[in-house]
């Protein structure tokens, strides 16, 4: 009991240190804040600042090496960066203009090769079929497959990458069979593997899902009706996934989420160039 409350202390201690670094760490970052805004509104001597003793040419000729990014923490430097970055701006609004230009036209090109490969795949029907033959599984296969206490090694693994898919946060390890009996005692256990977006499927998800391809079919359907439909779903969601036009559609949502920054940007310059 003892210790017990001493191991609580401990904890309690721990975190109030680091709760004391986390606000020691944001008052600096407040602080140099204050310190560079205060210096835009009210720059220093400018016999003293080296930044007015440079020719504007040489200015110009420094900046224009920097990003957007880069651009915008310099004119916190003093008030004559913030003139000379305005200045620059529309240039750098006009070099983003065309990047988007560029990313519309790719993107246009990708929606185009997306379309003709759907023509001649039509992988979202054999993601269809699987989920069908997860539909057919009644509650009698989902309590046999629970009630297992000792499943073999290859249910366990169905099982393992089933939990893994709906649940990120998942550890597939070894005798892990007691979480997937959690899983399988869910009232709707088998509505969330159809209503799956295989979309929020992440990187480490996925590289995980790809043991599937070393696990027989016909030795699962041996085993278990219940477990081998579930690996019948996982084979095509991997298949799926791995497809020409997944990949293709991936890239298209990068490409309009890349559009959409970048004009958001182009709109937070013209309100700095709009301001006095």
């Amino acid at each position: 009991m003892l210790q017990t409350l001493q191991n609580e202390l401990n904890n309690l201690q721990t975190k109030g240190k680091q709760q004391e670094l986390r606000i020691e760490n944001l008052y600096i970052n407040f602080n140099e804040i204050y310190h560079l805004q205060n210096n835009l509104n009210n720059p220093t001597s400018t016999k003293h600042n080296m930044l007015y003793q440079v020719r504007p040419e040489v200015f110009h000729q420094i900046l224009i090496f920097l990003d957007t990014k880069q651009l915008l923490q310099f004119r916190l430097i003093s008030s004559r960066a913030n003139q000379v970055v305005k200045l620059m701006l529309p240039k750098q609004i006009n070099i983003v203009q065309q990047l988007i230009n560029d990313q519309q036209n790719e993107l246009q090109l990708k929606i185009q090769s997306a379309e003709e490969i759907a023509k001649d795949q039509n992988y979202q029907q054999l993601l269809n079929t699987a989920l069908n033959g997860l539909q057919q599984l009644n509650k009698a296969h989902i309590v046999e497959l629970k009630s297992l206490a000792r499943p073999t090694e290859l249910i366990e693994r169905i099982m393992n990458l089933i939990c893994m898919i709906l649940d990120p946060s998942f550890k597939i390890q070894k005798d892990s069979w007691k979480e997937c009996q959690k899983y399988l005692g869910r009232q709707n256990f088998i509505e969330q593997i159809l209503t799956l977006d295989i979309n929020n499927i992440n990187d480490k998800q996925f590289q995980q899902l790809q043991q599937v391809d070393s696990i027989e079919q016909q030795q699962a359907a041996a085993q278990s009706i219940a477990a081998s439909s579930m690996l019948s779903f996982l084979k095509a969601v991997l298949e799926v996934r791995q497809s020409k036009l997944y990949i293709t559609q991936n890239a298209i949502k990068q490409l309009e989420s890349k559009i959409k920054k970048e004009k958001q940007l182009i709109q937070k310059l013209e309100k700095i160039i709009q301001r006095e």
